[in-house]
């Protein structure tokens, strides 16, 4: 049927390449809802690069230049990981599109809206061995929520209406719509692939200079400032402002409310297990009942008031310790977020006797099938499971906290004299932070999550890698946090996590360098795995340096002349006031700059089993 309407163009370019035709219509629907595009060099994604160049110049987009697939992608993810909106890395086609691969599994398993926008070569090549042409429809199939492939000539490029469905710019803006919450799933990566032909540069009326390029970019339709998550600080509740009495009388006074109004169970042992990403309410559920919370760093609600100090050491503690005996009576347990960082957290949660229930108010990527108890969604169901804790559940567990958190202070300032230990380090550093804080997979997070106060101030949010806990990426997510931003970022990571994103520090000649403080704990090598079974093995007669080579892959690389290679600042620390000197006015300087902290490992395993003593005792 013909229609009557005139064509709708806001502008025209049909004089130009059609690859370049095709890449505006693509950028137009990612600016509905994408503020950041980060891109890697390539030939088969140029249309793309002059696409994007000329959306940043009419203001409809940032764009920033890595010269490594991989860190460009963290990039992204760190950026959608602050924002909570979709960002997009664009590469070429081949290996490039597969540097990808990791960060596309993080923001799988953590939720996060980064896009995949990779160049192909057009269909009449693949299968003939063209160069750098390979499969990439599917690539990432099992780890997205949605994708689609444009080929350049099936696409229409001039819509007769804003109705038509078949244009490329509406396929795209449905695409960014399964980043931000695909149903069932909730928000993570989409993958976009687009078949270009040659030619693949911009058409020069004439071979002279081209012209300014139109008005067709879309203006910003969401406001400037980032929809990012809540930040980390203390969230309010009805018994801020209370003293301890005060503070107990008004929960008593919740709990027979709670009682006598909905028919809530009394006397019932149950904590709540926070993990990465816990929903807000659930802390404010616990602390309403009365309830502990065993928070990860990342929770969003290590600082609540029912949070339990160095609860790991608690749940370690023999059976026959005050310690091993309260986590014995524990009957339910009510787990939030996802809880990755504590064997003896699992350990609890697989408990016979106990009753542990999920909540989970939105779609996730993940199901872990050490939990086959029930998810549920409602607050209240929640809080019919967990009940009333008896008189004193509550204060038991933050007493024995507070003193498992003094053996581990005592026990830290005796290493001292020795030298620094990497956990005074990770204690030092998130207890006096005031900027977000990106903290790095692998042994740092831990020695946080055993060692830190995180009160009130504190880091203005917590980061951390969690989707697959990889040492992949973490300097160039702390990087995108930056850049999305705009003010400084400290990231705190391992030797081996450092180098391994050592790509983070190159940086094109011109690009505005992100302002990141990374804290390097250098060690020489791998920490953690000193920590696990693999301690116990290397302290076997012949096995010690079989473990070292396998598992603590000693390296001896000097970081210093590392950083000079990169033109990056470098600053080597010897104590902990010298720590904090560096890491002071953090508004006083942009760009990068490398911090190096060496620690000794040797005696980490001695230092946790003195402390795991420690408590046992109390």
């Amino acid at each position: 049927m013909h229609s009557s309407r005139r064509p709708f163009r806001e502008f025209d370019d049909s004089e130009d390449a059609e690859a370049l035709r095709l890449a505006r219509r693509v950028v137009r629907g990612l600016s509905l809802s994408m503020r950041h595009v980060v891109i890697a060099p390539g030939s088969r994604s140029a249309p793309l690069a002059y696409a994007l160049a000329e959306a940043e110049q009419l203001g409809a987009i940032r764009l920033h230049v890595r010269i490594d697939e991989r860190s460009a992608a963290y990039t992204a993810l760190g950026i959608a990981l602050d924002s909570g909106r979709p960002a997009g890395v664009v590469t070429t086609s081949g290996t490039a599109a597969g540097n990808l691969m990791p960060a596309m599994m993080e923001a799988d398993m953590a939720g996060v809206p980064l896009v995949a926008i990779t160049a192909d070569r057009p269909e009449e090549l693949h299968g003939t061995g063209a160069n750098q042409t390979t499969w990439q429809q599917g690539m990432f199939a099992a780890r997205v929520r949605d994708e689609i492939h444009l080929e350049q000539g099936e696409v229409r490029l001039e819509p007769v209406s804003r109705d038509d469905l078949l244009s490329a710019e509406t396929q795209v803006s449905l695409l960014m719509r399964q980043a931000a919450e695909s149903r069932g799933r909730g928000p993570g990566p989409v993958h976009l692939n687009i078949g270009f032909r040659d030619p693949l540069i911009p058409r020069s009326p004439d071979g002279g200079a081209p012209p300014p390029p139109q008005r067709w970019a879309r203006r910003p339709v969401l406001p400037d400032s980032p929809a990012r998550p809540a930040e980390q600080g203390r969230s309010s509740t009805l018994l801020d402002g209370l003293d301890a009495q005060e503070r107990e009388a008004a929960r008593e006074q919740i709990r027979r409310s709670l009682r006598a109004v909905q028919d809530i169970e009394p006397d019932v042992r149950t904590v709540f297990v926070l993990g990465h990403d816990a929903p807000a309410e659930v802390a404010q559920l616990a602390l309403e009942l009365g309830h502990p919370l065993l928070a990860e760093p990342t929770s969003g609600s290590r600082h609540a008031d029912a949070a339990v100090p160095a609860y790991r050491l608690l749940l370690q503690a023999p059976e026959t310790s005050a310690a091993g005996r309260l986590t014995a009576s524990v009957q339910r347990v009510v787990v939030a977020g996802r809880p990755t960082l504590s064997r003896p957290v699992q350990r609890l949660l697989a408990a016979e006797g106990v009753d542990v229930v999920q909540y989970r108010p939105a779609g996730v990527g993940w199901h872990d099938e050490r939990l086959p108890r029930p998810v549920q969604a409602d607050p209240q169901r929640i809080r019919e499971f967990a009940g009333a804790p008896p008189q004193g559940w509550l204060e038991e567990w933050l007493a024995l906290g507070r003193g498992a958190q003094q053996v581990v202070d005592r026990e830290l300032a005796e290493v001292s004299a020795g030298g620094l230990s990497s956990v005074q380090v990770a204690q030092a550093v998130a207890e006096t932070v005031r900027t977000p804080l990106l903290l790095g997979s692998s042994s740092v997070i831990r020695d946080v999550d055993l060692s830190a106060r995180l009160g009130e101030p504190g880091p203005a949010r917590l980061f951390a890698l969690r989707g697959l806990s990889g040492i992949d990426g973490n300097v160039s997510a702390a990087s995108g946090v930056s850049l999305s931003r705009g003010h400084r970022v400290t990231a705190l990571v391992g030797d081996l996590t450092f180098l391994h994103d050592l790509n983070a520090l190159l940086l094109p000649s011109g690009e505005q360098a992100p302002s990141v403080d990374v804290v390097v704990v250098n060690d020489g090598g791998g920490a953690i795995f000193d920590q696990l079974e693999h301690g116990e093995v290397g302290r076997r007669p012949g096995q010690a340096d079989a473990v070292e080579r396998l598992f603590g892959t000693p390296q001896a690389v000097d970081l210093a002349s590392l950083a000079a290679g990169f033109a990056v600042e470098h600053r080597r620390v010897e104590t902990l006031d010298e720590l904090g000197q560096a890491l002071a006015h953090p508004d006083d300087r942009l760009g990068l700059r490398i911090i190096e902290v060496r620690t000794d490992r040797r005696g980490l395993r001695e230092l946790h089993a003195r402390m795991k003593e420690g408590v046992a005792g109390l």
